[in-house]
């Protein structure tokens, strides 16, 4: 288990307790710190321990108080997206996945994120483009190489000869 001060201190995208007292006790620690001093991160990380745990309107209320104390915290954009996703407000994912991608456009997660995202709603030409921006961050990460071929073949794209040997074809 993280602690509280790593929770209090740094944004995550999930937390890995494997117990659900884990979450509990997290919560419970987050609530008290925040009741003396605000702070974008621990709001972010309240907002993940509640979406997993299926608690995912008081995870949205909590990841909109770390995007409304830091603008720019990007991970907390990404982890909105995440629960917009999870309600079909497939435009608001959008939205958050763009955000967060114009805060921190060097992050390939955002990336594939919304490539994902985008691929699932049918708009596969926006989808090729995001997970070719993802493989130009993270050249080496088989599983968007993967989905880079296998959009080029649903849209009829010849992969060029570069993407073949990388992606061993």
């Amino acid at each position: 288990m993280k602690p509280t001060s790593e929770l209090y201190n740094k944004s995550f995208r999930i937390l890995f307790f494997d117990e659900m007292w884990e979450y509990e006790k997290t919560i419970s620690e987050l609530n008290e710190k925040l009741k003396t001093e605000k702070n974008s991160n621990a709001y972010n990380n309240l907002g993940v321990a509640h979406f997993e745990i299926g608690q995912l309107e008081k995870g949205i209320e909590n990841l909109n108080l770390a995007i409304e104390f830091d603008k720019r915290n990007s991970i907390a954009y990404s982890n909105r997206a995440e629960l917009n996703k999870k309600w079909n407000k497939n435009q608001d994912a959008e939205n958050d996945y763009g955000k967060a991608i114009e805060l921190n456009p060097k992050d390939a997660t955002f990336w594939r994120c919304r490539a994902y995202l985008r691929k699932e709603n049918g708009e596969l030409e926006k989808a090729l483009s995001d997970f070719k921006q993802a493989m130009k961050l993270e050249p080496k990460f088989q599983p968007t190489k993967n989905e880079i071929a296998e959009l080029e073949k649903e849209l009829g794209i010849e992969p060029k000869s570069w993407i073949k040997k990388l992606i061993g074809k």
